[in-house]
């Protein structure tokens, strides 16, 4: 990786860099990074999308990143469609390649940052193609009375109308007309056809997928299910067919038997009241091998940052975790009166119930890689702070709703539906051979992915057992597919080197910020292990943006960066790095617990997009939303199968 300013120090970004004097330990190291890398986060992409088009794969160490949004919905999904949004998925497409596209503020939207490399358009699939089908004048459900009502000029009619719809979503039994074989159909043809035309081999690449939107009690769990070619099923899978995801992957199990590939996304498991990772199967029984196989098959991914909250970990799960208290939303769903319990809801508790269920059963059911998406509602992916245009249509689509619903939740929990209390976020990024659907998908098969909040951060992490200090800020790439693995990978402890602390496995990480957005404060590792029967977590900073290093017992940065100017939203661009390279061995590695890491990258905290409205309003700050917002970036983590274990 290249250095983006001069004036972040070089020499010393870890716990100890090399040449840096006496006091060395050799735990961990980080130094500058070549500027002729090859495999650098930012090397120019000619070469991969060349790559889309040749007969020969590109060598593992060549993979680019890119990044994109797997979770967007326009007009065509019921919910923005109440909320006045009428810009539909060719508009979404628009958006993602950087075009402007209409608002229902009045005001066009664009991105601000460059074009996405992805996105998978992923309307719901309960009542799909209803809203099309209403736009034609010649369709029978263009005069259907309940529709009508819905749209007409009575409010209360239209209340009323749009309650039965609702209420045919909780009771899971849709109106006979709105999932008849005419009304789907046709629209997830049209979608197919859309994301085929969009589809830019090198250039872009648009999946065929929707979402599976099951929601039992406001309890989340919902799905986003991602084909990775054109030949897909004749109509999707939805909640209104079964609210059991298990049924859900019996469906994809039969439909990937039949055509193309599929996996299904879960998202917003914080709102999921600790069904989403739950500990036994959706009837109470037990968790055995075929669920678990059936399980993993179908979601290796898992979504851990978008703008209804994170899913990573919270204070509750996480107590020593200093940043778990990132952009909680603690509820269900979108509804403050129901809480949500933590257990079995975010990512970090999910992995660790994994290794229990490695140890018990041989198979780890919650093996799983990490991404982030928006679920941007307006054919958008509204992830830049900065250029916050809101979630959903006339809720939050202007600063002032905005703003106006930033208040306390408990006040009034049933207006204050929590779209005010998520930042904007996040994006996907993909370590991938090239820019297509099957490398991409493949790449997301693997695991090879990471999530951000929003920024473009570039970060990349490999474990072996015979990575070297000199290996960081070199070729690290190379090396790193070479006598390693990379993020989403697994590593058995059997290939250890004897049992002294050179058996330890050691870690190649590196970040380059996104050099639209401030700099990077620290890169961290964060364990999970098992002692005994019990889970244990940790969290390690690795490198410092000041270039002081971590202390050796408290494995923390002793210095961090302050807030910005809250009058004008102005960095000190003095503090941070622009990227860090480093190279770490665990100091307190037992080859006979079962393990994961994976690394978390902390930009230098910014505005929060509710304060950058109030600034631009010259309105009162918000003050039950945060004021700044620690932007940050979570890889998939690499699993350490201990050495006496023989499970397949």
């Amino acid at each position: 990786m290249r250095r983006l300013s001069a004036g972040v120090a070089t020499l010393c970004l870890s716990i100890v860099s090399i040449g840096c004097g006496e006091g060395s330990t050799p735990d961990a190291q980080a130094k500058p990074a070549s500027t002729t890398s090859a495999s650098s986060p930012n090397a120019a992409s000619a070469s991969a999308a060349a790559a889309a088009t040749s007969s020969e794969a590109p060598a593992a160490h060549e993979r680019q990143v890119y990044f994109g949004d797997l979770h967007v919905h326009s007009s065509w999904s019921m919910d923005a469609y109440a909320s006045g949004v009428r810009v539909g998925p060719e508009e979404a497409y628009r958006y993602a390649r950087g075009e402007a596209i209409p608002h229902i503020s009045g005001q066009p939207i664009q991105l601000a940052g460059p074009p996405l490399d992805f996105m998978a358009l992923t309307d719901h699939a309960e009542y799909l193609g209803v809203i099309a089908a209403t736009q034609e004048p010649v369709h029978p459900l263009h005069a259907a009375g309940l529709f009508r009502q819905w749209i007409g000029n009575d409010p209360r009619a239209a209340r009323w109308a749009w309650r039965q719809i609702m209420n045919s979503f909780g009771r899971r039994e849709g109106f006979p007309a709105f999932i008849a074989d005419d009304v789907v159909r046709p629209a997830w043809q049209e979608l197919i056809a859309l994301a085929d035309r969009h589809d830019e081999p090198g250039v872009f690449t648009a999946f065929v997928a929707y979402e599976y939107t099951s929601n039992p009690n406001f309890q989340n769990l919902h799905r986003n299910v991602i084909f990775k070619g054109p030949s897909v099923a004749a109509r999707p899978f939805s909640s209104m067919d079964s609210a059991n995801p298990e049924d859900l992957w019996r469906w994809m199990d039969a439909t990937r038997a039949e055509g193309d590939d599929l996996l299904a996304i879960p998202h917003n498991s914080n709102g999921s009241n600790g069904l989403m990772f739950a500990r036994v199967k959706s009837d109470g029984s037990a968790i055995d091998r075929v669920w678990i196989d059936q399980r993993i098959r179908n979601e290796p991914l898992v979504e851990v940052m978008q703008i209804k909250g994170q899913s990573e970990t919270r204070p509750s799960l996480s107590p020593n975790d200093e940043w778990a208290a990132f952009e909680v939303t603690p509820w269900r769903t979108i509804n403050p009166a129901f809480a949500s319990e933590a257990r079995g809801s975010y990512a970090r508790d999910a992995l660790l119930a994994g290794l229990q269920f490695h140890e018990s059963l041989g198979r780890n059911p919650y093996a799983l890689g990490m991404v982030g998406s928006t679920d941007g509602h307006n054919a958008s992916s509204p992830f830049e702070e900065a250029n916050y245009t809101g979630k959903i249509g006339r809720s939050d689509g202007t600063p002032e709703a905005r703003l106006a619903g930033s208040s306390d939740p408990k006040a009034n929990p049933l207006a204050n539906v929590g779209l005010f209390w998520g930042a904007a976020a996040g994006l996907a990024g993909i370590w991938s051979d090239a820019n297509t659907r099957a490398d991409l998908f493949d790449a997301m098969r693997r695991r090879e992915t990471f999530s951000t909040s929003g920024p473009r951060i570039r970060v990349r992490f490999f474990a072996g057992w015979d990575l070297e200090a000199q290996d960081a800020g070199g070729d690290h790439a190379r090396a790193g597919y070479a006598r390693g693995v990379p993020m989403g990978g697994e590593l058995s402890a059997r290939g250890r080197k004897g049992n002294d602390e050179a058996g330890a496995p050691t870690f190649l990480l590196a970040a380059l910020k996104d050099p639209l957005e401030a700099n990077l404060e620290r890169i961290q590792i964060v364990k999970g292990w098992l002692e005994g029967d019990e889970p244990r977590e940790r969290v390690y900073d690795i490198a410092c943006g000041d270039g002081a290093a971590p202390g050796p017992g408290t494995h923390r940065c002793p210095n961090e960066a302050g807030p910005p100017d809250l009058t004008s939203c102005a960095l000190d661009a003095s503090f941070g790095a622009s990227e860090f390279d480093a190279w770490w061995r665990d100091p307190e590695f037992d080859p006979a617990q079962r393990a994961f890491y994976y690394v978390r990258v902390l930009q230098v905290p910014t505005c929060r997009w509710s304060t950058w409205d109030a600034i631009r309003q010259g309105a009162p700050m918000p003050q039950w939303v945060p004021l700044t917002i620690q932007e940050r970036a979570i890889t998939s983590p690499i699993w350490i199968e201990p050495s006496r274990d023989s499970n397949g």
